[in-house]
């Protein structure tokens, strides 16, 4: 692992560590927030796509896949924060199927 992508990995850890703590300072058990399933799911694809960034394709196919999966986790943001949960967990569910396409 490079040292580049290692700080990713450990950037977004750290990030993903945080967000948790306040989310159990919050009660984290809220109806308001988004399901466990839902968090772990927007962990996996962060991770993912962390790692190829930080690889850096060259083939083309490849480069244009990792935008629409980019894409896709940028709108699951979105909708996270919009409170729509169902539109997040179907944008990061076809992120993560083109992932796997790809080989992560």
């Amino acid at each position: 692992m490079t040292r580049t992508s290692l700080r990713a990995v450990v950037g977004l850890a750290l990030l993903l560590f945080v967000g948790a703590a306040g989310c159990s300072r919050n009660g984290g058990g809220d109806e308001k927030g988004p399901q466990a399933e839902l968090r772990q799911l927007e962990r996996k694809v962060s991770l993912k796509l962390a790692h190829l960034r930080d690889q850096g394709p060259t083939d083309p196919a490849m480069r244009e896949r990792l935008h629409q999966a980019q894409e896709l986790d940028l709108k699951a943001e979105q909708a996270i924060a919009a409170g729509d949960y169902a539109a997040a967990e179907d944008a990061l569910v076809k992120a993560n199927a083109i992932l796997g396409r790809i080989g992560m």
